[in-house]
């Protein structure tokens, strides 16, 4: 799979994605232990965010052993797989629920947090999934 790395032409430019890109990538590996915190879509940003800035960075996420597989197969179209939306959305739910029923006071914060926990839901849940993607394109291929 050729990758395309697009990378800033300014050295300014590509050091401010290089710092932001490394901000989400550590969201997005403490996302993988975190209920509530999105870590896919954090590795996607700084994904993307390493394509304008590193070469070096961007291949390494893609071949890492832990998420890049992951990462390959959003790229490819393949979307989520099931077992992680599940987990996703099961994490979200249950946050946002204890969240606002138990730590925050304030109406606004918690219509706050509900709207986000709401539109965290429906970014996973609009994904294709994977499994189903895959059994597409089998179907499609053999037709």
């Amino acid at each position: 799979m050729v990758e395309e790395v697009r990378l800033a032409r300014s050295r300014a430019v590509r050091i401010v994605y290089g710092a932001v890109g490394f901000v989400f990538l550590g969201l997005g590996i403490a996302g993988q232990f975190v209920p509530g915190l999105p870590g896919t879509m954090n590795l996607l940003i700084a994904l993307w965010l390493f394509s304008m800035s590193s070469e070096r960075m961007h291949r390494w996420m893609l071949s890492n052993r832990y998420f890049g597989q992951q990462l390959r197969d959003y790229k490819a179209g393949l979307g989520i797989p099931r077992k992680i939306k599940v987990i996703a959305v099961s994490s979200m739910v249950i946050a946002v629920t204890l969240s606002t029923v138990f730590a925050l006071e304030n109406t606004w914060v918690r219509i706050a947090v509900v709207t986000l926990g709401v539109v965290g839901v429906w970014f996973v849940l609009s994904r294709p999934t994977r499994e189903v993607e895959l059994a597409r394109r089998a179907a499609a291929s053999t037709a």
